[in-house]
């Protein structure tokens, strides 16, 4: 791709989740080159006169299109009273010594939700307690999950993707996942464990080079240790992980359809956007006559 066709690509994706970018924004997720941030502006300023890209209000997004501004500001005020309540979420997670990392998924993460989302949550967890992490965690925030019959998921809790840190990296690796990744907001962080995440899926590079991630204050497990009711010893039974799992399996399986269940990595994702965003993106790309890489 040229600059000019990276800029258009990548207003091109976010495009698809109604969402404008400011210029730092398209510079941090230009998709596939590394350059510099006055470099974008210039090209910018090329296609502002070609007048397939405009800007209004600071944002940035293609001709046509205006009316996703004012979406972005509406969804930033439903996000805003969602992240409070994920910070809530996240405390009374606090008390489980096993988990690693907890963080803000999706649309959430860039502030994009609708009013009536849930909340989705990334959950990594220690090696070898990734079901018994699992469990305690949905008995924890029981009352403030989504129901299954999908009744009650404004505000709710979505405990969508747990991982065991002894298997950080995730695939397969693509634009979508790669978004996802760095999209993610660490609520806490447990022994430097996102900084660990993110330096296992290195390969984002390929597809987003130009993104930094933001300091997470990383809080050590020995300060907080006197705040677990939990005692750290019980999650090193391994025949409680395995009577964990098994029971946990046993419930879910008649319920099972594109989510991903693994010996470390589980993925609960009813409908499989992954596909989908990745096939609209593709077939944007073709009517711009922008080859996809």
């Amino acid at each position: 791709m040229t600059l000019s066709q990276s800029i258009l690509a990548t207003l091109t994706y976010h495009d698809i989740f109604d969402y404008p970018l400011t210029q730092q924004e398209i510079h941090n997720y230009l998709i596939n080159l590394e350059v510099r941030a006055f470099t974008v502006k210039r090209e910018l300023n090329k296609l502002f006169l070609t007048r397939k890209l405009v800007s209004k209000n600071g944002y940035i997004f293609l001709r046509g299109r205006s009316k996703i501004v004012k979406l972005r500001k509406l969804r930033e005020k439903y996000s805003l009273l969602k992240i409070k309540r994920a910070q809530f979420f996240a405390r009374i997670l606090k008390v489980v010594p096993s988990l690693k990392l907890v963080a803000i998924s999706g649309a959430l993460a860039m502030e994009n939700s609708h009013k009536n989302d849930d909340i989705d949550l990334v959950l990594i967890t220690s090696k070898n307690t990734l079901w018994t992490t699992r469990f305690l965690a949905n008995i924890l925030l029981l009352p403030y999950k989504r129901s299954p019959s999908g009744r009650q998921i404004s505000d709710r809790a979505c405990l969508n993707v747990f991982i065991d840190e002894s298997q950080l990296k995730i695939g397969p690796p693509n634009l979508y996942l790669a978004h996802e990744i760095c999209q993610m907001k660490p609520l806490w962080d447990r022994d430097g464990t996102y900084r660990r995440f993110l330096s296992a899926n290195k390969w984002i590079k390929k597809y987003l080079p130009n993104w930094r991630p933001e300091e997470v204050q990383s809080q050590s497990r020995k300060s907080k240790s006197k705040s677990n009711f939990f005692p750290l010893s019980t999650f090193h039974f391994p025949l409680a992980e395995n009577f964990l799992k098994s029971f946990q399996l046993l419930y879910m399986r008649p319920k099972i359809t594109t989510e991903k269940i693994g010996d470390h990595q589980l993925f609960f994702h009813p409908a499989d956007t992954q596909k989908w965003v990745i096939a609209k993106y593709k077939r944007r790309l073709r009517k711009l006559r922008i080859a996809s890489s």
